[in-house]
């Protein structure tokens, strides 16, 4: 009988020790963190900047007053892309729209989110002016660009990294005229025609 108990004792030890080991060695796997199989983009560095497009017109002369609408055709001088570079894998499951949108969302502005580039071509820009002054005629875009990283969501308790390389992108077409001495803001592009030809 005290055989019996003594097995009886040991079984249930060993019993107790196993159910106790289990969330013990569950613990040790991490709290969940993510969706397994879940991806993201994380950015290393980025820029914006302004690029003029097209050549820079100016009035002929300075402008003498009243309401007058103008036309100029400006000259394609600069052309930008659109679009991704990636190493480690271009089946890693990154998509040109992902990586463009999240590109998107850590600058300034609103960017397209497909691979191409913009016209070549000569365009029109037309302008109504009003008071005297030296005018300049322009068209220009907003330009971002970065280093991006792509993570996958292992088993929910990890990021690995499974893809990294550059990305760029534009957006849509500015164009207009500034007069010389107008206030304009820092971040505009008329900003920065005014700085190079005022």
């Amino acid at each position: 009988m005290k055989k019996r108990m003594a097995i009886a004792a040991t079984t249930t030890g060993v019993l107790a020790a196993a159910l106790v080991a289990i969330p013990t060695s569950q613990a040790s796997a991490g709290p969940l963190i993510c969706d397994p199989g879940t991806r993201t983009v994380k950015w290393v560095s980025t820029d914006h900047s302004r690029v003029l497009t097209h050549d820079v017109k100016g009035y002929e002369k300075e402008y003498s007053g009243g309401s007058r609408k103008i036309t100029k055709t400006l000259s394609h001088t600069k052309t930008l892309s659109s679009g991704w570079t990636v190493s480690g894998g271009s089946s890693a499951g990154f998509s040109v729209g992902k990586i463009l949108a999240s590109l998107d969302a850590h600058v300034d502005g609103s960017y397209t989110h497909t691979k191409g580039s913009t016209t070549t071509k000569s365009l029109s820009v037309t302008d109504t002016l009003t008071n005297k002054g030296q005018y300049w005629f322009y068209v220009g875009r907003y330009k971002a660009s970065g280093y991006w990283v792509g993570y996958r969501c292992d088993r929910g308790t990890k990021w690995v990294e499974q893809a990294h390389g550059t990305a760029k992108t534009y957006a849509a077409i500015v164009d207009g005229a500034v007069r010389c001495g107008e206030s304009v803001s820092s971040k505009s592009i008329a900003y920065i025609v005014k700085k190079q030809y005022c």
